[in-house]
């Protein structure tokens, strides 16, 4: 399954490998994801939701939830390329296109560990 999420944070024990990407990169891949009905969207920000719509013409859905992993997930990862100076601005202040950096992160669980 992908995973699609806005940082790159670790949820789970394991074992991860990030690469950036570019973003033609992300929207290729999500793209894929959709069509495959591979995508689990973990989003939790209005604003990425409007610009993966702007760049793909797909519509995520909104997720506060946590993101639970599998062995063998990808991550798919839009995330600001810096962290926001007043943390009561989160989930208000508006961003531009060009504030965003994409990952690409593979997870292996431990074994016998926990998910």
């Amino acid at each position: 399954m992908i995973r699609l999420m806005n940082s790159n944070i670790m949820p789970a024990e394991g074992h991860y490998t990030l690469k950036k990407i570019d973003r033609e990169e992300f929207c290729r891949m999500l793209t894929d994801a959709y069509i495959a009905q591979n995508l689990e969207s973990y989003i939790g920000y209005k604003d990425n939701i409007m610009l993966i719509r702007k760049w793909t013409g797909i519509t995520v859905r909104f997720s506060r939830e946590n993101t639970i992993l599998e062995d063998g997930d990808i991550l798919l990862i839009m995330k600001l390329a810096k962290r926001i100076g007043d943390p009561a601005m989160k989930g208000i202040a508006s961003f531009d296109e060009e504030d965003f950096e994409f990952y690409i992160a593979e997870y292996k669980a431990l074994e016998g560990g926990k998910r």
